[in-house]
C-alpha cells in the first residue's frame, strides 16, 4: 500500500463525535431537577464520581489490586457509578443519576453574623478516599475557612479542619492518591491535607533562632496553631505559602497536581506516561502562575515551602482562575476580563475591558529539575534560582484564545476540563446566569499566530541609523487628545458546540462531564439541575461530513 493510501484509508476511519467539528454533540437532556421552594438558593459547585472499574490499578500505583480487593472495588462502583454531588449556600446533596435512588442531604448550620463572605465565595466539592476505609466514598467540601469531610455511606460528616485565614477557594484530590487534598485560599496559601492522619493537637513547630523554643507563631506563617486543628480525620502536612521570597501575592484561585488525565486510564495506557511527578501548579488573583516541587515530610510536623520551581505573571492580563495539566510539561490556564489603560498618557485614566483568555502554554523548565536519564535519583532538596520562582521566563505560549465578552468585567467564565487517555480534551465554558454552555475539544484549538517581523512594517516601531527605536506620534483620536492608543491585538474568539438548556430560561452556574464523557451535569439557580447524556456512540468518517 502506498503512503497515499494510507493517508486516505486514515481519513475514512470513524471519528469520535468530539473530533467532528462540522457536527453538534450527540447529547440530549434526560432529566431535570428543581425546587419547588420559591425562594431556594442556587447550585454552584458539583463533582461527579471520578472512579470506574480498571482505576484501582492506577490508585496508588496499583499497590492495592488482587482479586479480593477487585471484588469490593467492584461493589462499590456500581453503588456510586452515577453519583455526582452538589452544593448550595449551606447544603451538600449526593444525587444519582440513572438509579432510583433517593437524594442524600447534609445541612450546614447558618453562619456566625460578624462573617463577610464575597459572592464568589461558594461551596466548594470533591470526592476522596481513605486508605483506613478504602471502600467508603468521601466527599471533601468547604463552608467558608472550614473543611468538612462527609462520608457518603454513612451520611454523616467524620471530620472537620480549620487552618486558613480566608476562604477557600478550590478543592483538588491528587489523582494517584486520593487520601492526598489541597485546598487553596483568599489567604494567600495553599494547604496539602492527609485523609489517613487525625488532626494535630497540640502545636509541634521548630524553634526560631535565636529562640531555644518552638515558635508559636501560628498558621498565619505556616505553622501549626496554638489550638487544636480540627476533629474527626485528616491532617495539613503541607503549606505552601503566599508572600515572602515567590508566593502568591494575592488570593489564590486554583491548584491541580500533575498527570491529573490518569483518573480514566486502563492499566494497558498507563505504560505510555512519563513517571509520576511531585508537581502542584497553582494560579491566583496575582495574575501569577506558579509551579510547585512537594517532598514527603514528617506526618507531625508541617513542611512550608515558599519558593516554586516556576512563576510567571506574563501568561495573563487578568486574574488566573484554573490551572489544569494536558501533559507532562503542557497546562491549560484561564483568566478573567483584565481592565487596561487605553493610552499610553498616564494622564489620560481611560480605560477599557479585555476579554479573558484561555491559554495553553509548554513549560520548557521541566527537564532542567526532572532530567529523563535520571528519573531514579532521589533528590531531597530541589530548589530554583531567583529567575525561577520571582519571574521566569521558561514558557512558550502554544495557542491563545479569548473569550466570547461577558455582560460585565466582573463576570468570567466558570470552566471545566475533562481529559483522559482514551478521550481528548473537551473544555466546557459557562457563564453564571446563563442559557446555554460552550463546548470545545482543546486539540482544535487554533496555534499562536506568530508576531510580524519585522515590527516596523507595522508601524509599531522605526529604527534610525544610530540604532535608537523611535515610536511614531499617533493621529489625534476623536476627543483631540493625541495620545497613542494601548489597546493591543486581540487573540481569536475560541469557537465550539453551543449547548441549550432547550427550555429558554437562564441560571446556569456552571456544569462538568463524568461517567466516561457519557454525561453531562449542569447546576444552577433555584437548586436546578440539568442531566445531558450521550445519544449512542456516534462515530463519523470523515466522507460522511464532507
Amino acid at each position: 500500500m502506498s503512503e497515499e493510501q494510507s493517508y486516505q484509508q486514515q481519513d475514512n476511519e470513524p471519528q469520535p463525535w468530539y473530533r467532528c467539528v462540522q457536527k453538534p454533540p450527540p447529547f440530549h437532556i434526560i432529566k431535570k431537577i428543581s425546587s419547588k421552594q420559591p425562594n431556594a438558593s442556587a447550585f454552584r459547585s458539583l463533582a461527579s464520581f471520578p472512579w470506574h472499574v480498571d482505576s484501582l490499578t492506577t490508585l496508588w500505583k496499583g499497590s492495592l489490586y488482587d482479586q479480593e480487593t477487585l471484588k469490593k472495588w467492584e461493589t462499590m462502583i456500581s453503588a456510586y457509578s452515577d453519583a455526582v454531588a452538589v452544593t448550595s449556600d449551606h447544603e451538600l446533596y449526593i444525587f444519582f443519576i440513572h438509579s432510583q435512588k433517593d437524594p442524600v442531604c447534609a445541612r450546614l448550620p447558618a453562619d456566625p453574623p460578624e462573617l463577610k463572605l464575597l459572592p464568589a465565595d461558594v461551596m466548594y466539592i470533591s470526592w476522596a478516599l481513605s486508605l483506613n476505609a478504602l471502600f467508603e466514598p468521601l466527599v471533601v467540601f468547604s463552608r467558608a475557612s472550614l473543611l468538612y469531610v462527609y462520608s457518603v455511606p454513612r451520611n454523616s460528616i467524620l471530620g472537620y479542619l480549620r487552618g486558613h485565614g480566608g476562604a477557600i477557594t478550590s478543592i483538588n484530590v491528587h489523582p494517584v492518591n486520593p487520601h492526598l487534598f489541597c485546598t487553596t485560599s483568599r489567604d494567600h496559601s495553599t494547604r496539602i491535607y492527609d485523609l489517613t492522619l487525625s488532626p494535630q493537637q497540640l502545636p509541634n513547630n521548630t524553634h526560631w533562632p535565636p529562640s531555644t523554643k518552638p515558635s508559636l507563631a501560628g498558621a498565619a506563617h505556616g505553622l501549626h496553631m496554638t489550638e487544636a486543628e480540627g476533629n474527626g480525620i485528616g491532617r495539613c502536612v503541607v503549606v505552601l505559602m503566599g508572600g515572602r521570597s515567590g508566593g502568591h501575592q494575592a488570593a489564590v484561585l486554583g491548584a491541580v497536581s500533575l498527570y491529573v488525565f490518569i483518573s480514566w486510564t486502563s492499566a494497558e495506557t498507563l505504560k505510555a506516561f512519563h513517571p509520576e511527578l511531585p508537581l502542584i501548579a497553582t494560579c491566583g488573583l496575582d495574575r501569577a502562575v506558579k509551579i510547585w516541587v512537594v517532598r514527603p515530610t514528617f506526618e507531625d510536623r508541617l513542611k512550608r515551602e515558599d519558593k516554586p520551581l516556576f512563576s510567571s505573571s506574563r501568561i495573563h492580563r487578568g486574574r488566573v482562575l484554573s490551572v489544569t495539566w494536558l501533559q507532562h510539561d503542557l497546562l491549560l490556564t484561564h483568566s478573567g476580563p483584565a481592565l487596561m489603560r487605553t493610552y499610553q498618557d498616564p494622564m489620560n485614566k481611560t480605560v477599557h475591558t479585555e476579554p479573558g483568555e484561555l491559554v495553553i502554554w509548554r513549560w520548557l523548565g521541566i527537564d532542567r529539575f526532572f532530567p529523563p536519564d535520571k528519573e531514579d535519583v532521589s533528590q531531597d532538596l530541589l530548589r530554583g534560582c531567583a529567575s525561577d520562582y520571582q519571574e521566569s521566563s521558561s514558557f512558550k505560549f502554544v495557542s491563545v484564545n479569548a473569550f466570547p465578552n461577558g455582560t460585565t468585567p466582573h463576570i468570567a467564565p466558570n470552566l471545566s476540563v475533562y481529559h483522559s487517555s482514551i478521550h481528548d480534551p473537551v473544555l466546557l465554558c459557562v457563564y453564571p446566569e446563563s442559557s446555554s454552555f460552550l463546548m470545545l475539544n482543546a486539540g482544535f484549538l487554533p496555534a499562536r499566530r506568530p508576531f510580524p517581523f519585522p515590527v516596523e512594517k507595522q508601524g509599531l516601531v522605526s529604527v534610525e541609523e544610530d540604532g535608537e527605536e523611535v515610536i511614531p506620534t499617533a493621529r489625534d483620536d476623536k476627543d483631540g487628545g493625541g495620545d497613542m492608543s494601548n489597546v493591543v491585538q486581540l487573540p481569536p474568539e475560541i469557537v465550539g458546540w453551543r449547548v441549550g438548556l432547550n427550555d429558554h430560561i437562564t441560571g446556569l452556574h456552571n456544569c462538568v462531564m463524568g461517567m466516561g464523557g457519557q454525561v453531562i451535569i449542569g447546576v444552577g439557580a433555584k437548586k436546578h439541575l440539568w442531566i445531558w447524556q450521550l445519544r449512542e456512540k456516534k462515530i463519523y468518517s470523515k466522507s460522511m461530513l464532507l
